[in-house]
């Protein structure tokens, strides 16, 4: 079934597209089912240049010629073409009716929400319904679309990290969008040719491109599908070239500084979540069933820019650890949050996927103070209604892991680690006591996932005892 789906999405246009590249980088898929959606994050089966031209000619009120000297006849949604003054140019081209098909795409909603992942749960209510309608019309304004990639283009004038192609404003209307054409590797190409110097410095540049957006910017791509990035290497420099502009999320003053104190707050427990989710947005009555779990969960979703050591991306593990702390909740947790920010857990995801996929350690930490220090003071002075009702602090996490082995009534060793590393209780045991451990039936993987279900609260772990010899392993 998923397989027709993502063809016949695949050969549609508009919103069904873009629904499959969104679900491309779905977190409640399984590999082979993001395998099969990333046929969908490149460029739609290629238009005929016969049935652009009469588009384009009708913007610009003159023939081709008169303006090109070549242009690519099939490439997708956007053709390459050389100016008659040699300057190379992608021309994007809306296909005719696009924008008219929205209604009865939306339609489709609803046969494809139960295969795809339940999104009439999240999404079948007026203010998602709202939020999506109008970010669907502002992708089909490519005038909205030029202004926003002017704003990129400013950033990256300043940012040399960042690539954005200049648009060509004497040929841009409100359905034809010309940019300067830049090319850079696709991200196949990165995953497979690219040492692992310049994997690190893309890793450091797509993390700071994320936060740097959030809170200086404030403005964020949202749509983070391969389709619309490139990466250029020039020796162990990397660079982002970014494409399509469509989709910006700009968080608001409030939203922008409430998540820089609720990551910072998950950084060193200086407050409760609980009031700055409300802070955000999120709806009391369908957070308050899981509000015992946000410190948990902010540790799981802020772990890599939280942690004052070289970070391993391979760690993080997002999608597993938060199915297992929020179970049934993460239904709750969804419906919660405000429909606005939808487009900024779209880039959040993007960036996991991207970061995952490198596979490169990171300072996060260090990204995410330079990225908020000229925002600190604002973000301190946040007002914040006391909320005291709800046991939810950060105080009620566990801290550290602790292993300790005794013997005749003498400890022998005893291991102190931060508790994060729950995540790797097997690693941390000997192959004898791995055995001695199976031997009795506990099964450290249970053991893990009723830790993340807890909220990674104080608890023991198990306690193993064989003759004069005792192995305990606990959180506190």
């Amino acid at each position: 079934m998923r397989s027709y789906l993502v063809a016949r999405m695949g050969k549609m246009r508009g919103l069904p597209q873009k629904l499959g590249k969104v679900l491309s980088f779905s977190h409640n898929h399984a590999e082979s089912a993001m395998d099969q959606y990333a046929a969908l994050q490149q460029d739609a089966e290629p238009q005929a240049l016969e049935t652009a031209r009469p588009v384009i000619e009708a913007a610009w009120g003159c023939p081709l010629g008169d303006v090109l000297a070549s242009i690519d006849p099939a490439l997708g949604q956007v053709h390459r073409a050389t100016m008659l003054d040699g300057r190379i140019v992608a021309i994007k081209v809306q296909y005719p009716g696009v924008r008219d098909s929205i209604p009865a795409d939306l339609k489709m909603l609803g046969w494809l929400s139960t295969p795809l992942g339940n999104l009439r749960q999240g999404f079948d209510l007026a203010a998602y319904r709202e939020t999506i309608l109008e970010d669907l019309n502002r992708e089909f304004d490519y005038e909205y679309e030029a202004n926003q990639q002017r704003g990129f283009a400013a950033w990256a004038a300043v940012d040399q990290s960042l690539v954005v192609p200049d648009v060509v404003d004497e040929l841009s209307t409100k359905n034809i969008l010309v940019s300067d054409w830049q090319q850079g590797d696709h991200w196949a190409d990165v995953c497979s040719n690219w040492t692992d110097a310049q994997k690190r410095s893309l890793s450091n540049v797509m993390l700071r491109f994320f936060l740097t957006g959030i809170f200086q910017q404030r403005r964020m791509q949202a749509d983070w599908h391969p389709g619309n990035f490139r990466f250029c290497a020039h020796g162990d420099k990397a660079r982002l070239l970014l494409y399509d502009f469509g989709c910006v999320f700009k968080p608001s003053e409030t939203e922008q500084l409430g998540l820089a104190r609720l990551i910072q707050a998950a950084m060193d427990h200086s407050e409760s979540p609980w009031p700055l989710f409300l802070k955000l947005g999120f709806e009391r009555e369908f957070l308050e069933p899981l509000a015992s779990k946000l410190p948990a969960l902010c540790r799981v979703l802020f772990e890599p820019f939280c942690c004052g050591y070289l970070y391993d991306v391979k760690d993080w593990n997002l999608a597993e650890r938060v199915t297992d702390l929020l179970g049934e909740d993460r239904w709750n947790f969804r419906i919660a949050g405000p429909a606005r920010l939808i487009f900024l857990l779209r880039a959040f995801h993007g960036l996991s996927y991207y970061l995952t996929g490198l596979a490169i350690p990171i300072f996060g930490e260090h990204v995410f103070a330079a990225s908020i220090s000229s925002i600190s003071a604002d973000m301190n002075n946040l007002p914040i209604l006391p909320e005291k009702v709800l046991d939810c602090g950060f105080d009620r996490l566990a801290r550290y892991l602790k292993i300790r082995v005794v013997e005749d009534g003498r400890t022998k060793v005893q291991l102190t680690q931060y508790a994060s590393s729950i995540e790797h209780l097997d690693e941390l045991l000997d192959e004898d006591v791995k055995r001695r451990i199976d031997h009795q039936q506990i099964c450290l993987k249970q053991i893990v996932s009723e830790v993340r279900a807890r909220g990674c609260t104080p608890a023991s772990l198990f306690c193993l005892t064989e003759g004069a010899r005792q192995i305990d392993a606990w959180l506190e």
